[in-house]
């Protein structure tokens, strides 16, 4: 039984070390990681914003939430630059072919 319990408590030893939590070290996340979690969330934000404004019977309270859902875009924006120029968020450029396609679409179905 003694036996038994001293290999069960090596093998989370051994998983604490690995995973880092021994000795007061937390895990570590990678910048890419947290900024990629900040994106995330501002554009929950903007969704829940959004909402908030498309449901919203006070004018002023409207107002008020469409001043805040453009902070959030500004933030957004920040993020979503530092990441692209880290390149941790990659984009391609649209050819004008592609642009015109895609112009085509909106003309076509809002008629």
């Amino acid at each position: 039984m003694v036996q038994q319990n001293n290999s069960s408590q090596q093998k989370s030893n051994a998983q604490m070390q690995s995973s880092g939590q021994m000795n007061g070290q937390a895990n570590q996340f990678s910048e890419q990681n947290i900024l990629q979690v900040a994106l995330n969330d501002s554009k929950l934000m903007a969704a829940s914003l959004n909402n908030y404004i498309l449901e919203s019977s006070d004018d002023q309270l409207r107002r008020d939430y469409m001043t805040v859902l453009g902070d959030v875009y500004g933030q957004q924006k920040q993020i979503f630059d530092m990441m692209e120029q880290k390149g941790y968020y990659q984009t391609q450029t649209a050819s004008p072919q592609a642009i015109n396609r895609v112009k085509q679409n909106f003309t076509s179905s809002s008629r």
